[in-house]
């Protein structure tokens, strides 16, 4: 009994070394030796071409007879090649993370899909044999999700829009092991996630809040005239942060006579929007009172005034500075609700609906690919004074009246 009991102890011990040293490696080699990591592969797999596998669990145990050698180390690329490299064992599954995690177009992306894979297999330590993935079964994928909307990781319950983008993330990198012949089968094809909703926690902002909000940085100041201007393009084109802090001063341009801005949104989708006088106005006070060059059209659009840990103004504002100022600006205005960056642009669309803007225009104006997902920023839709119920008239007398004027 007891070597019974040792040697499960050790297997669950080995699992959780494999895992972790998995994600270490692979997180080191995205981040630093990315060239590196694509010779390797493309050797190891000229070497050892990968076949399909009648199943996961019945794969040939690719961690004991394969390996890659790992390009572990500290200081550059250059330093780390010219060190002695030691053999790091890693499974078939391990090395498509990074090839996964490359063809995502968007760093953040990245970013959200390497944090979500990380916590899964985390999950799995001790659960599923590490070398294969042998014995994973939707069950398990079952149980992660159940472990999300418990909040037994954080404490926290999950929201269930979050679980169900972890579990499309879990879905597309098994589909990306079947793709690659890795895997035969994808264990969470057929794990539902929770329905969508069409409303959305989003707080939107009144006409009057948001114009106070508008008229409260100081104009006559650096400072101001940028905050200003960056709350202008926020509330009137409805952009995202993103793709406030991606302007460059080359996207500034003119089609036919009307002076456009060129906005590339998610999955690099470029959008030409107008720039109305009054925008035209906020960005000019903005590139005059700060000295601007309009020449470099490489340059950020928006960049900070001052900079007084590194000293560094050309570069573009960081994702925190969007943040605090539309915070900093909404507390002065008197705004007590919960707000973000996102419901400037979910107010800009509120109000563009609310004036009769059709549904095509406000689509293209918030560089959507469908029109479903006006129905979630519109947070106007259920004010009272904009009821479909002031627009029905049963009244006989007023009926006949406007058939015989007509």
């Amino acid at each position: 009994m007891e070597q019974i009991l040792s040697l499960g102890f050790a297997t669950r011990w080995v699992n959780r070394v494999v895992f972790r040293t998995v994600w270490v490696l692979s997180g080191w080699m995205q981040r630093h030796a990315p060239r590196e990591w694509k010779q390797v592969v493309k050797q190891r797999e000229t070497a050892h071409p990968v076949t399909a596998t009648p199943s996961v669990s019945a794969a040939p145990e690719p961690f004991k007879s394969k390996s890659l050698e790992s390009l572990t180390g500290k200081g550059s690329t250059v330093d780390t090649l010219s060190q002695s490299r030691r053999l790091v064992l890693l499974p078939d599954w391990a090395r498509e993370i990074t090839p996964f995690l490359a063809n995502q177009l968007s760093a953040h992306t990245r970013r959200a899909y390497e944090t979500d894979l990380k916590q899964f297999f985390q999950f799995l330590e001790g659960r599923v044999e590490a070398s294969t993935l042998s014995g994973l079964r939707s069950e398990h994928i079952i149980l992660f999700r159940k472990h999300l909307e418990e909040g037994r990781f954080t404490g926290k319950p999950m929201a269930q829009a979050s679980i169900n983008r972890k579990l499309a993330v879990i879905k597309s990198f098994f589909q990306w092991l079947q793709v690659n012949h890795v895997a035969s089968h994808n264990p969470a094809a057929y794990v539902k996630g929770f329905p969508q909703t069409q409303e959305s926690k989003l707080n939107g902002l009144s006409d009057e809040e948001a114009q106070r909000i508008l008229d409260m940085p100081d104009r006559n100041s650096q400072s101001g005239a940028l905050h200003q201007a960056a709350l202008a393009v926020l509330f009137y084109l409805g952009l995202r942060k993103g793709e406030l802090i991606g302007l460059k001063m080359g996207d500034l341009d003119s089609e036919r006579g009307i002076p456009v801005l060129r906005v590339r949104g998610k999955g690099h989708r470029v959008r030409i929007l107008p720039l109305t006088p009054l925008l035209v106005a906020r960005l000019d006070h903005y590139f005059f009172v700060c000295r601007r060059d309009r020449t470099d059209k490489d340059a950020p659009m928006f960049t900070p005034t001052k900079n007084p840990r590194y000293g560094e103004l050309k570069k573009a504002l960081n994702p925190n500075a969007i943040t605090y100022l539309v915070l900093r600006y909404a507390k002065k205005a008197g705004v007590l609700k919960k707000i973000s960056p996102h419901s400037c642009r979910a107010t800009c669309i509120s109000n563009a609906l609310d004036r009769r803007a059709t549904h095509r225009s406000v689509q293209h104006l918030a560089g959507w690919s469908t029109p479903l997902m006006i129905q979630r920023y519109d947070k106007r839709r259920e004010d009272l004074k904009n009821s479909a119920a002031y627009a029905i008239d049963y009244s006989i007398q007023k009926n006949e009246t406007d058939k015989t004027g007509s």
